[in-house]
């Protein structure tokens, strides 16, 4: 029997929807080995998507008013109830999940990177090593358990029917026909303003593609405005009002589980680094041609589905300082949207051809 079988597991995934995404193929093997009931710790912009998972049983969004002390400890403790919890995976980051591991109590904690002389509620730690995929760190989690790791990730997720309807009832009424078309995703956004390639090269990218495809282009974009206050619907109408064609402005009329149902509709994603595109990759299972920056590809490239990803070679890539860097938008602009075309038509394009009905 496995060791981790009827467990009450706490999941804290308090950052962002990549970050969620890439720890679903851990909470999977451990509802496969029978562990639970495991609930999920979210944010509110998380709660619905995050409802769309089997494994977990539960989700509980962590209310605005109650993030900080100590209104957060006593929070947390009640979701723990009078059972409390037997295990607590920390997806999150410091130092608000060392709180919540702290009131929790667990027996088992497993966490990565963790001091635990710091952080002794912490039994486990994981290390976060350089140049290892996040996606293959997490999975060192199940052999922690005694568990064997998947031999090929899965990020299962079960949207909705009535989601299904909404997007194919939007779709229509803008024009699109999916039974003879797989439109090309357009996202321009990301969590953070300065990690966004330009608006009219999006706009100049798109439009080559569409020519090329022949198929129509969805702009996309949150529903909320980011983690810097930026409003992706902005964003999104500055790339529709630089195209020569017609795109189909979607950006801000989606929940995410309708942006899985429509993605899972498409033959191409085009993004920046974000979490909408590990949604399109990992769970859609969309092929993905990504404006990358900065340079941290080694760590939290999306899995899954054929990814192309472009990146600039610039004189500070040995010493890259990833997400800290306060000058991203110098690698972005070395970045064209002929090389970004041209790598997707040696790469992408036969992928993305296959794909269509």
């Amino acid at each position: 029997m496995s060791a981790v079988r009827n467990k009450r597991v706490l999941s804290l995934n308090l950052h962002g929807l990549g970050d969620f995404v890439i720890s679903l193929p851990v909470l999977s093997e451990l509802a496969r080995a029978g562990c639970g009931p495991i609930t999920g710790l979210v944010w509110p912009a998380l709660q619905e998507v995050a409802a769309c998972v089997p494994a977990l049983d539960r989700v509980v969004p962590l209310p605005r008013d109650r993030e900080n002390e100590p209104e957060l400890s006593a929070f947390v403790r009640e979701v723990a109830g009078d059972r409390g919890f037997d295990l607590l995976l920390d997806f999150s980051f410091q130092p608000r999940a060392g709180r919540i591991a702290a009131a929790v109590a667990a027996p088992r904690t497993v966490g990565f990177g963790i001091d635990q002389q710091e952080h002794p509620c912490y039994t486990d730690s994981i290390p976060n090593l350089d140049r290892e995929l996040r996606l293959h760190r997490n999975l060192r989690i199940p052999g922690l358990l005694g568990l064997k790791a998947p031999g090929r990730p899965d990020f299962p997720v079960r949207v909705p029917e009535a989601s299904a309807r909404r997007v194919e009832s939007l779709l229509a009424s803008s024009g699109v026909d999916l039974a003879h078309s797989r439109p090309v995703a357009v996202h321009p956004g990301s969590g953070v303003r300065r990690r966004n390639w330009p608006p009219e090269r999006f706009a100049a990218l798109a439009d080559r593609i569409a020519v090329h495809t022949g198929e129509p282009v969805l702009l996309l974009g949150g529903r909320g405005r980011t983690y810097d206050g930026t409003d992706e619907s902005e964003v999104a109408a500055g790339v529709e009002a630089a195209m020569s064609g017609s795109p189909v402005n979607l950006a801000g009329m989606l929940t995410l589980p309708e942006l899985v149902c429509l993605l899972a509709r498409c033959s191409l994603f085009v993004g920046n680094n974000s979490g909408p595109a590990h949604l399109a990759c990992s769970v859609a299972g969309v092929p993905c041609l990504l404006v990358w920056a900065p340079r941290n590809e080694r760590l939290w490239m999306p899995y899954g589905a054929p990814v192309e990803l472009v990146v600039a070679e610039t004189h500070c890539s040995r010493d890259c300082l990833l997400n800290k860097c306060e000058d991203i938008q110098y690698c972005l602009a070395r970045i064209g949207p002929d090389e970004v075309f041209e790598r997707y038509l040696k790469t992408l394009a036969p992928a993305a051809a296959g794909g269509r009905a």
